[in-house]
């Protein structure tokens, strides 16, 4: 199944294609354009034009982040690597070089969010895209309904079952994990715009959940990493940075959401050498997008288009229903009296 993997929001939709962006490598981009101006490489391409006006103020706290650029001789490895431990002792940072030459250029981001709902939400079966897969939702099926479980979803829009935003609430933090199911526009950050706008577009008192009202979630568990060869091996045209060139940008995100919450791992290098009164049904089984975005910032710091279930735990199909034998000497036909 088809994933890409974005460096920022301009990504294009394209059907049958899931989409992730993850900040790491925008948060690198910016630490070389704080010291060096916007970049410019022989020749340049869109992807660096569209890096260079990324928005990132407020995206992300400090805390939750290491980031740094400059050269190896600058101590830049030594500097991050003192930096990851202090705030992630267990940091999975796969992608930080194991040393660095004095003239080599150095760009780095990490991210790691792990955000846990305070009641945990029932396991489910969902069809998602005419797939059975793992789900979480309110109801245990046979067991009665945890009210806690209500109070952690906020519905933001309702159009339909077809066409909804939410929000699980993770407890008291600066994060919303957002769900939007609803049409797809031109490109990714079109997208994420269109859901944004929708937010608390609900009357106070219809934003939560009835008792008689559904929910049900899928699973996600995902891993996807990347090679920019668009951005390597192109000498940089910045006065500072003259005859410099990026042997490798990569990132890697790896992103989980279940009935417990949700956790990400993110991080990127770039290294050169050198209203509704109806009952509500908020089933997401058709395309969506997930965002986890602090609530003062202008785009997510994740970003998820799901088309698939490629992300997802697919469940085998439920039987049929069994029906009993049939008992001819309950017909009573003409032949048989």
């Amino acid at each position: 199944m088809p994933i890409t993997m974005c460096a920022n929001l301009a990504e294009p939709h394209a059907s049958g294609t899931d989409l992730v962006f993850g900040v790491p490598l925008a948060l690198a981009w910016r630490k070389l354009q704080d010291r060096f101006g916007p970049l410019r490489f022989d020749p340049q391409t869109s992807l660096a034009d569209a890096m260079n006006r990324v928005p990132l103020d407020e995206v992300v706290n400090p805390a939750w982040c290491v980031t740094g650029a400059g050269f190896g001789g600058e101590g830049v490895l030594e500097q991050l690597r003192g930096e990851l431990q202090a705030k992630f002792p267990d940091a999975d940072a796969q992608l930080l070089p194991s040393r660095v030459a004095p003239d080599d250029l150095l760009a780095y981001g990490y991210l790691s969010r792990d955000l846990q709902f305070p009641t945990v939400f029932a396991v489910r079966d969902l069809w998602f895209q005419g797939r059975n897969v793992r789900a979480f939702g309110i109801n245990d099926g046979p067991h009665p309904d945890n009210p806690a479980r209500y109070a952690q979803v906020i519905a933001h829009d309702y159009v339909s079952e077809d066409e909804f935003v939410i929000e699980l609430c993770a407890g008291d933090t600066e994060d919303r994990i957002l769900i939007a199911q609803i049409p797809p526009c031109s490109r990714l950050g079109v997208t994420v715009g269109a859901a944004l706008d929708r937010l608390e577009r609900l009357r106070p008192e219809d934003r939560a959940l009835r008792s008689d009202e559904g929910l049900c979630v899928p699973r996600l568990q995902l891993e996807v990493f990347r090679q920019f060869d668009e951005l390597t091996h192109r000498p940089l045209c910045n006065q500072a940075l003259q005859g410099v060139s990026f042997d490798e940008v990569q990132q890697r995100v790896k992103f989980r959401l279940d009935e417990v919450g949700a956790s990400v791992t993110a991080e990127a290098v770039m290294h050169g050498y050198g209203v509704p009164a109806r009952k509500r049904y908020f089933i997401v089984r058709r395309p969506f997008l997930l965002m986890l975005i602090r609530r003062s910032a202008p785009i997510p710091y994740l970003a998820l288009w799901v088309e698939t279930t490629a992300w997802m735990q697919e469940q085998p199909a439920p039987a049929p229903p069994a029906f009993p034998p049939f008992d001819p000497s309950l017909w009573k036909g003409p032949h048989l009296r």
